[in-house]
């Protein structure tokens, strides 16, 4: 008996409807591994990121009582995106050719006014003026060094008068940049020479010493320390000084009294600007260069803008190991380490203005794309340092949102107080 071929051919290969069950199945499998490994991957990143963080503190913690000297942390900044950190850099205070912390000179008091009468001298007009020496450094060079800045010590005379804080008014803004004013009154100082006479003929002078333990530059032989690609410190998120948390210049955006931005003018100097009026700015870019100087102020759009020069952010150990500086009034540092893919999201419902993108915050719990849960998608870590002591340990972020809830987290840094530890 003879049988047909298509009684002894077997079926090979698979139907259509199979192929698209089996292509399927793998799409669905291979997007939830891959879902699993990015986030693994943030993870991960997240937590070397704050081991980094947390082991660069104590790094400068250590050498600041084996140099016997403050050592800090710099934070640089991302110049896209100023609210972000991106990299650390370990600093020391800065001394001058013989090793002092103090550097010396020779100063007189002046009337910066140019009524020629020093005897009539207003608060405002009395200043000091920097006498040109043969030995030392002058004003001029030490600004241009980053070793003179506004708001740094000066004692008057040297080792036996009373100490001052140099103000950001007018801070050597005269042509010939030797000229500063002091925040407070000069004590028992009634001669003031007139600001364009002869050193040598005009107004008695005096020494001075200028406190350079502020003043930090990079450790010797010490690089710039990267946070992993794709994490950030987010200061939006942390507890730190007010004037941290900048931003970028935009146009037509409602800023409001205190906030900062940074700005790199059109000649190439950087300043931070704190808004003085609440307004929206132009529609261009103000002419920053007609503002460069510490304290003056520029109108953009409906905002008047007032300069500041712009500081070094730094966190600095003293060699008793608690903070030492402006940060160490903040009592307690809380960092935390964020991913970009949050701190950069764009949302549809929050539209961008020029090159401003909107990020989310690790204390936004708003659900914008109503999936039942907040828009943030990666990881956090909070790496915090204690003033009074210096200790520094690494902890989860809380979220809870109860009281109200409100779409913001309570107390983002409940733990790191609380003293929970980030596995």
């Amino acid at each position: 008996m003879k049988f047909s071929n298509s009684q002894t051919m077997k079926r090979s290969g698979f139907t259509l409807i199979e192929l698209l069950v089996a292509v399927t199945i793998f799409v669905i499998l291979t997007a939830l591994v891959v879902g699993s490994f990015n986030l693994n991957i943030g993870n991960e990143r997240v937590r070397s990121a704050a081991r980094q963080l947390q082991a660069t503190f104590e790094g400068a913690r250590s050498r600041a009582f084996k140099l016997q000297r403050p050592v800090g942390v710099r934070f640089i900044f991302d110049e896209a995106y100023p609210g972000e950190v991106n990299a650390l850099l370990l600093v020391s205070s800065v001394s001058d050719a013989g090793g002092n912390l103090y550097e010396t000179g020779r100063l007189r008091f002046v009337d910066r006014a140019t009524d020629g009468d020093p005897t009539m001298v207003a608060a405002y007009d009395k200043a000091i003026q920097y006498v040109p020496s043969t030995t030392g450094i002058s004003w001029t060079d030490m600004n241009s060094l980053d070793m003179l800045r506004a708001g740094m010590r000066i004692r008057i005379p040297a080792e036996t008068g009373s100490w001052y804080t140099i103000s950001s008014s007018n801070f050597l803004t005269d042509a010939n940049r030797k000229i500063m004013r002091l925040n407070e009154p000069p004590l028992d100082q009634s001669n003031f020479a007139p600001v364009g006479s002869n050193y040598t003929n005009n107004g008695a002078t005096t020494t001075y010493e200028i406190d350079l333990t502020s003043v930090m530059i990079p450790l010797q032989g010490e690089e710039a320390i990267s946070l992993p690609n794709g994490v950030v410190i987010d200061l939006y998120s942390s507890k730190v000084p007010s004037n941290w948390r900048t931003n970028s210049w935009a146009p037509g955006v409602t800023y409001s009294v205190g906030d900062w931005i940074s700005v790199v003018s059109q000649s190439n100097v950087q300043r931070l600007y704190r808004a003085e009026t609440t307004g929206a700015s132009g529609a261009t870019p103000p002419n920053w260069d007609t503002a460069t100087a510490v304290n003056s102020t520029i109108v953009d759009g409906g905002v008047t803008w007032r300069c500041y020069q712009t500081p070094q952010y730094d966190v600095i150990f003293t060699p008793q190991g608690n903070l030492y500086g402006p940060v160490a009034a903040e009592g307690v540092l809380h960092f935390v380490i964020a991913e970009t893919r949050d701190t950069r999201a764009i949302f549809e419902d929050y539209p961008t203005l020029g090159d401003v993108t909107i990020g989310t915050t690790a204390r936004d719990l708003t659900d914008r794309d109503g999936d039942g849960s907040p828009d943030h998608v990666g990881a956090y870590r909070i790496v915090s340092v204690f003033g009074a002591s210096g200790s520094v340990n690494v902890s989860p972020i809380d979220q809870t949102d109860t009281s109200p809830a409100d779409g913001i987290a309570d107390d983002l840094y409940n733990f790191a107080i609380q003293g929970a530890a980030a596995k």
